[in-house]
Protein backbone atom coordinates (compact mmCIF):
# COMPACT_ATOMS: atom_id res chain seq x y z
CA UNK A 1 0.00 0.00 0.00
CA UNK A 2 2.03 3.11 -1.30
CA UNK A 3 -0.12 5.13 -2.00
CA UNK A 4 0.52 7.54 0.41
CA UNK A 5 4.08 9.09 0.10
CA UNK A 6 5.23 9.21 4.41
CA UNK A 7 8.28 12.05 4.60
CA UNK A 8 9.89 10.50 7.67
CA UNK A 9 13.33 11.32 9.41
CA UNK A 10 15.99 10.45 7.44
CA UNK A 11 17.27 7.52 9.39
CA UNK A 12 13.96 5.61 9.11
CA UNK A 13 10.83 5.05 7.23
CA UNK A 14 8.06 3.14 8.77
CA UNK A 15 4.60 3.02 8.52
CA UNK A 16 2.47 3.50 11.33
CA UNK A 17 -0.97 1.72 12.32
CA UNK A 18 -2.49 4.46 12.73
CA UNK A 19 -2.74 5.34 9.17
CA UNK A 20 -4.78 2.60 7.99
CA UNK A 21 -8.35 4.67 7.37
CA UNK A 22 -6.15 6.68 5.22
CA UNK A 23 -4.55 4.49 3.34
CA UNK A 24 -8.22 3.24 2.03
CA UNK A 25 -9.19 6.54 1.34
CA UNK A 26 -6.04 6.92 -0.44
CA UNK A 27 -6.22 3.48 -2.37
CA UNK A 28 -10.26 4.59 -3.55
CA UNK A 29 -9.03 7.96 -4.83
CA UNK A 30 -6.05 6.34 -7.05
CA UNK A 31 -8.72 3.92 -8.55
CA UNK A 32 -10.96 6.73 -9.20
CA UNK A 33 -8.01 7.90 -12.23
CA UNK A 34 -9.24 4.58 -13.69
CA UNK A 35 -13.02 5.61 -14.32
CA UNK A 36 -14.41 7.99 -17.34
CA UNK A 37 -15.35 11.58 -16.61
CA UNK A 38 -17.63 12.90 -14.76
CA UNK A 39 -17.07 9.86 -12.33
CA UNK A 40 -13.65 10.73 -11.87
CA UNK A 41 -14.50 14.81 -10.47
CA UNK A 42 -12.59 14.48 -7.31
CA UNK A 43 -8.72 13.16 -6.16
CA UNK A 44 -7.82 13.20 -2.85
CA UNK A 45 -4.53 11.95 -1.23
CA UNK A 46 -2.49 12.05 1.81
CA UNK A 47 0.51 12.94 2.44
CA UNK A 48 1.80 11.77 6.46
CA UNK A 49 5.12 13.12 8.03
CA UNK A 50 6.06 10.31 10.05
CA UNK A 51 9.07 11.01 12.85
CA UNK A 52 10.99 7.89 13.67
CA UNK A 53 13.52 7.61 17.07
CA UNK A 54 15.20 5.00 18.31
CA UNK A 55 14.50 6.47 21.63
CA UNK A 56 10.52 6.42 21.15
CA UNK A 57 7.88 5.50 19.70
CA UNK A 58 7.08 6.59 15.95
CA UNK A 59 3.77 9.34 15.76
CA UNK A 60 2.62 10.77 12.80
CA UNK A 61 3.55 14.24 13.12
CA UNK A 62 0.95 16.33 10.18
CA UNK A 63 -0.95 15.11 7.86
CA UNK A 64 -0.89 16.98 4.50
CA UNK A 65 -4.20 16.72 2.58
CA UNK A 66 -4.62 17.41 -1.22
CA UNK A 67 -8.15 17.73 -3.07
CA UNK A 68 -8.06 18.54 -6.69
CA UNK A 69 -10.20 21.63 -7.48
CA UNK A 70 -12.23 20.70 -11.03
CA UNK A 71 -12.30 17.90 -13.47
CA UNK A 72 -9.25 18.52 -15.03
CA UNK A 73 -7.26 17.71 -11.88
CA UNK A 74 -5.31 21.28 -13.09
CA UNK A 75 -5.41 22.67 -9.49
CA UNK A 76 -5.43 21.24 -6.08
CA UNK A 77 -5.82 22.76 -2.66
CA UNK A 78 -3.44 21.79 0.29
CA UNK A 79 -4.71 21.61 4.03
CA UNK A 80 -2.34 21.21 6.26
CA UNK A 81 -3.46 19.12 9.81
CA UNK A 82 -0.94 19.73 12.56
CA UNK A 83 -1.37 16.78 14.43
CA UNK A 84 1.70 16.55 17.15
CA UNK A 85 4.56 18.76 18.08
CA UNK A 86 8.05 17.62 16.25
CA UNK A 87 10.76 16.46 18.99
CA UNK A 88 13.84 16.49 16.53
CA UNK A 89 13.26 18.88 13.89
CA UNK A 90 11.09 22.75 13.71
CA UNK A 91 7.52 22.18 12.30
CA UNK A 92 8.42 24.62 10.04
CA UNK A 93 10.79 21.86 8.62
CA UNK A 94 8.31 19.56 7.97
CA UNK A 95 5.90 21.34 6.58
CA UNK A 96 8.34 22.38 3.66
CA UNK A 97 8.67 18.50 3.43
CA UNK A 98 5.03 18.00 2.87
CA UNK A 99 4.60 20.56 0.53
CA UNK A 100 7.61 19.75 -1.60
CA UNK A 101 6.74 16.34 -2.19
CA UNK A 102 3.10 17.85 -2.40
CA UNK A 103 4.46 19.71 -5.77
CA UNK A 104 6.42 16.72 -6.76
CA UNK A 105 3.96 14.28 -6.38
CA UNK A 106 3.21 11.85 -9.65
CA UNK A 107 -0.42 11.78 -9.23
CA UNK A 108 -1.22 15.23 -9.36
CA UNK A 109 1.22 17.04 -12.23
CA UNK A 110 -0.44 20.16 -12.08
CA UNK A 111 1.16 23.26 -12.25
CA UNK A 112 -1.58 25.53 -9.67
CA UNK A 113 -1.68 25.03 -6.44
CA UNK A 114 -4.18 26.83 -3.49
CA UNK A 115 -2.72 26.66 0.20
CA UNK A 116 -4.70 27.61 2.98
CA UNK A 117 -2.81 29.77 6.08
CA UNK A 118 -3.34 31.55 8.84
CA UNK A 119 -2.34 34.96 8.29
CA UNK A 120 -0.32 35.83 11.61
CA UNK A 121 1.21 32.92 11.35
CA UNK A 122 4.81 34.54 10.34
CA UNK A 123 6.79 31.36 10.14
CA UNK A 124 3.98 29.26 7.95
CA UNK A 125 3.33 32.67 5.71
CA UNK A 126 7.12 33.30 4.99
CA UNK A 127 7.82 29.25 3.91
CA UNK A 128 4.78 29.82 1.41
CA UNK A 129 6.39 32.88 0.20
CA UNK A 130 9.55 31.12 -0.46
CA UNK A 131 8.01 28.15 -1.81
CA UNK A 132 6.53 30.69 -4.73
CA UNK A 133 2.95 31.17 -3.02
CA UNK A 134 1.60 34.50 -3.02
CA UNK A 135 -1.21 35.92 -1.49
CA UNK A 136 -4.94 35.65 -3.14
CA UNK A 137 -7.40 36.64 -0.72
CA UNK A 138 -8.35 36.91 3.43
CA UNK A 139 -11.11 35.51 4.59
CA UNK A 140 -12.80 35.32 8.17
CA UNK A 141 -14.34 31.89 9.61
CA UNK A 142 -17.88 32.57 11.27
CA UNK A 143 -19.17 29.67 13.49
CA UNK A 144 -22.83 28.99 14.52
CA UNK A 145 -23.97 30.15 17.65
CA UNK A 146 -22.95 28.34 20.95
CA UNK A 147 -25.38 27.09 22.23
CA UNK A 148 -26.70 25.63 18.95
CA UNK A 149 -30.46 25.58 18.82
CA UNK A 150 -33.07 24.71 15.97
CA UNK A 151 -35.04 27.04 15.55
CA UNK A 152 -38.82 25.91 16.10
CA UNK A 153 -41.37 25.87 13.54
CA UNK A 154 -42.96 29.18 14.44
CA UNK A 155 -39.64 31.04 14.25
CA UNK A 156 -38.66 28.98 10.49
CA UNK A 157 -42.11 30.79 9.30
CA UNK A 158 -41.54 34.29 10.50
CA UNK A 159 -38.19 33.87 8.03
CA UNK A 160 -40.11 32.70 5.07
CA UNK A 161 -38.86 34.83 2.05
CA UNK A 162 -40.61 37.80 0.69
CA UNK A 163 -42.46 37.19 -2.92
CA UNK A 164 -39.94 36.18 -5.78
CA UNK A 165 -37.42 35.04 -3.42
CA UNK A 166 -35.99 31.26 -3.38
CA UNK A 167 -33.32 28.98 -1.72
CA UNK A 168 -32.73 26.50 -4.46
CA UNK A 169 -30.20 23.57 -4.75
CA UNK A 170 -27.72 23.35 -6.88
CA UNK A 171 -28.10 21.88 -10.23
CA UNK A 172 -27.31 22.54 -13.53
CA UNK A 173 -29.59 25.33 -14.56
CA UNK A 174 -28.44 27.32 -11.56
CA UNK A 175 -24.81 26.85 -11.23
CA UNK A 176 -23.46 28.69 -14.43
CA UNK A 177 -24.86 31.73 -12.89
CA UNK A 178 -23.38 30.78 -9.52
CA UNK A 179 -20.11 30.42 -11.09
CA UNK A 180 -20.01 33.97 -12.45
CA UNK A 181 -20.59 35.42 -9.37
CA UNK A 182 -17.77 33.49 -7.73
CA UNK A 183 -15.42 34.58 -10.73
CA UNK A 184 -16.63 38.18 -9.76
CA UNK A 185 -15.65 38.46 -6.76
CA UNK A 186 -11.69 37.08 -6.99
CA UNK A 187 -8.86 38.31 -8.57
CA UNK A 188 -7.82 37.50 -12.18
CA UNK A 189 -4.64 35.68 -11.25
CA UNK A 190 -7.03 33.67 -8.71
CA UNK A 191 -9.55 32.56 -11.40
CA UNK A 192 -6.61 31.49 -13.78
CA UNK A 193 -5.09 29.15 -10.71
CA UNK A 194 -8.25 27.78 -9.64
CA UNK A 195 -9.46 27.16 -13.43
CA UNK A 196 -13.07 26.24 -12.84
CA UNK A 197 -15.72 25.63 -15.03
CA UNK A 198 -19.53 25.28 -13.90
CA UNK A 199 -19.65 21.68 -14.07
CA UNK A 200 -16.94 21.85 -11.05
CA UNK A 201 -19.49 23.81 -9.07
CA UNK A 202 -22.10 20.48 -9.41
CA UNK A 203 -19.40 18.34 -7.88
CA UNK A 204 -19.81 20.42 -4.57
CA UNK A 205 -23.82 19.56 -4.30
CA UNK A 206 -25.10 18.78 -1.21
CA UNK A 207 -23.71 19.76 2.45
CA UNK A 208 -25.53 22.63 2.41
CA UNK A 209 -24.82 24.12 -1.04
CA UNK A 210 -27.74 26.19 -2.04
CA UNK A 211 -28.60 29.30 -4.44
CA UNK A 212 -30.50 32.64 -3.93
CA UNK A 213 -32.48 32.75 -6.46
CA UNK A 214 -35.22 35.65 -7.43
CA UNK A 215 -38.03 35.66 -9.95
CA UNK A 216 -37.62 38.15 -12.71
CA UNK A 217 -39.59 38.12 -15.96
CA UNK A 218 -40.22 34.31 -15.36
CA UNK A 219 -36.64 33.67 -15.43
CA UNK A 220 -34.71 32.93 -12.27
CA UNK A 221 -31.04 34.93 -11.54
CA UNK A 222 -28.85 34.14 -8.79
CA UNK A 223 -28.36 36.44 -6.74
CA UNK A 224 -26.05 34.59 -3.88
CA UNK A 225 -24.87 31.54 -2.71
CA UNK A 226 -24.33 28.82 -0.01
CA UNK A 227 -21.17 26.36 -1.79
CA UNK A 228 -19.72 23.46 0.27
CA UNK A 229 -15.76 24.46 0.68
CA UNK A 230 -14.18 21.22 1.75
CA UNK A 231 -11.78 21.37 4.70
CA UNK A 232 -9.84 19.20 7.34
CA UNK A 233 -11.11 15.54 7.16
CA UNK A 234 -14.74 16.02 7.94
CA UNK A 235 -15.37 19.45 9.31
CA UNK A 236 -18.40 21.07 7.19
CA UNK A 237 -17.46 24.81 6.26
CA UNK A 238 -19.55 26.80 3.52
CA UNK A 239 -18.66 29.58 1.73
CA UNK A 240 -21.09 32.48 1.03
CA UNK A 241 -20.69 34.04 -2.59
CA UNK A 242 -22.37 36.74 -3.78
CA UNK A 243 -21.26 39.38 -6.82
CA UNK A 244 -19.35 42.84 -6.53
CA UNK A 245 -22.17 44.94 -6.19
CA UNK A 246 -24.83 44.04 -2.89
CA UNK A 247 -28.32 43.52 -2.85
CA UNK A 248 -30.73 44.00 -0.27
CA UNK A 249 -32.41 41.03 -1.12
CA UNK A 250 -29.46 39.12 -0.17
CA UNK A 251 -29.75 40.18 3.67
CA UNK A 252 -33.35 39.76 3.70
CA UNK A 253 -33.24 35.63 2.14
CA UNK A 254 -29.98 34.76 3.91
CA UNK A 255 -31.64 34.52 7.70
CA UNK A 256 -33.43 31.86 6.66
CA UNK A 257 -30.60 29.63 4.98
CA UNK A 258 -28.65 30.13 8.40
CA UNK A 259 -31.61 28.72 10.43
CA UNK A 260 -31.96 26.28 8.59
CA UNK A 261 -27.91 25.39 8.58
CA UNK A 262 -28.24 25.33 12.47
CA UNK A 263 -31.03 22.16 11.61
CA UNK A 264 -28.57 20.04 10.20
CA UNK A 265 -26.54 17.26 12.86
CA UNK A 266 -23.39 18.82 12.32
CA UNK A 267 -23.82 23.28 11.76
CA UNK A 268 -20.80 24.15 9.33
CA UNK A 269 -19.07 26.57 9.88
CA UNK A 270 -18.80 29.85 7.24
CA UNK A 271 -16.41 31.65 5.24
CA UNK A 272 -16.85 35.43 4.63
CA UNK A 273 -14.64 37.77 2.55
CA UNK A 274 -13.00 39.37 5.26
CA UNK A 275 -13.63 43.35 3.69
CA UNK A 276 -17.66 42.30 3.10
CA UNK A 277 -18.71 44.49 5.68
CA UNK A 278 -23.08 43.60 4.86
CA UNK A 279 -22.39 40.10 5.00
CA UNK A 280 -19.94 40.39 8.57
CA UNK A 281 -23.28 42.81 9.93
CA UNK A 282 -26.09 39.86 9.08
CA UNK A 283 -24.40 36.90 10.84
CA UNK A 284 -22.91 38.88 13.79
CA UNK A 285 -27.12 40.06 14.23
CA UNK A 286 -28.16 36.41 14.07
CA UNK A 287 -25.48 35.44 16.71
CA UNK A 288 -23.13 33.68 14.59
CA UNK A 289 -19.54 33.86 16.24
CA UNK A 290 -16.41 35.91 14.40
CA UNK A 291 -13.35 33.59 14.45
CA UNK A 292 -10.08 33.56 13.00
CA UNK A 293 -8.82 34.85 9.72
CA UNK A 294 -7.87 32.45 6.58
CA UNK A 295 -5.81 33.62 4.24
CA UNK A 296 -5.57 31.80 0.70
CA UNK A 297 -2.50 32.02 -0.96
CA UNK A 298 -1.77 30.70 -4.66
CA UNK A 299 1.21 29.08 -6.87
CA UNK A 300 0.99 28.60 -10.79
CA UNK A 301 3.53 28.19 -13.43
CA UNK A 302 2.43 29.82 -16.53
CA UNK A 303 3.02 27.81 -19.22
CA UNK A 304 4.39 29.56 -22.70
CA UNK A 305 1.93 30.26 -25.20
CA UNK A 306 4.09 29.19 -28.60
CA UNK A 307 2.11 32.07 -31.52
CA UNK A 308 0.79 30.93 -34.74
CA UNK A 309 2.76 32.23 -37.69
CA UNK A 310 0.32 34.58 -39.61
CA UNK A 311 0.51 33.83 -43.56
CA UNK A 312 1.09 36.79 -45.41
CA UNK A 313 3.54 38.59 -43.56
CA UNK A 314 7.20 39.04 -45.26
CA UNK A 315 9.93 40.44 -43.31
CA UNK A 316 10.73 44.18 -43.45
CA UNK A 317 13.99 43.99 -45.71
CA UNK A 318 12.25 41.43 -47.88
CA UNK A 319 9.63 44.77 -48.44
CA UNK A 320 12.38 47.70 -48.47
CA UNK A 321 13.42 46.21 -51.52
CA UNK A 322 15.32 48.61 -54.03
CA UNK A 323 15.06 51.63 -51.53
CA UNK A 324 18.58 50.33 -49.70
CA UNK A 325 20.91 53.43 -49.45
CA UNK A 326 23.36 53.20 -52.96
CA UNK A 327 25.99 55.11 -50.29
CA UNK A 328 27.24 55.41 -47.16
CA UNK A 329 25.03 57.92 -45.41
CA UNK A 330 25.93 61.24 -44.22
CA UNK A 331 27.48 62.66 -41.05
CA UNK A 332 24.43 63.89 -38.90
CA UNK A 333 24.97 67.82 -38.26
CA UNK A 334 26.13 69.09 -35.44
CA UNK A 335 24.00 71.68 -33.78
CA UNK A 336 26.88 72.97 -30.80
CA UNK A 337 27.81 76.66 -31.67
CA UNK A 338 30.56 77.26 -33.98
CA UNK A 339 33.61 79.30 -32.64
Amino acid sequence: MGQIASVSDPCSNIENSALQSLLVQSWFSRLEQFLPDPLNARLTRVLALIESSSESADQIESLLLMRSSNRRNSCWHLDVLTLASPRHFSGQQGLRLLIQQALNDDIARCRSWLVRCDPTDRPQLDLLRELGFQPLRQARIWNPPIPVSPSPPEAQRSLQLSDGLCWNPLNQDNARQLLALEQASISPQHRQILDRQWCDLLDLRGGGSTVLTVERDGSSQVIAGLIRRPWGMDSPRLEVLRGPAWDERIGIGLPAALSQLLSQQVPPTLLVAEEDHQLRSILASQGWQEGPLEMMLGRSIWRRVHQRSLGGLRPLESMLGRLQPQQPPLPTPSLAPRR
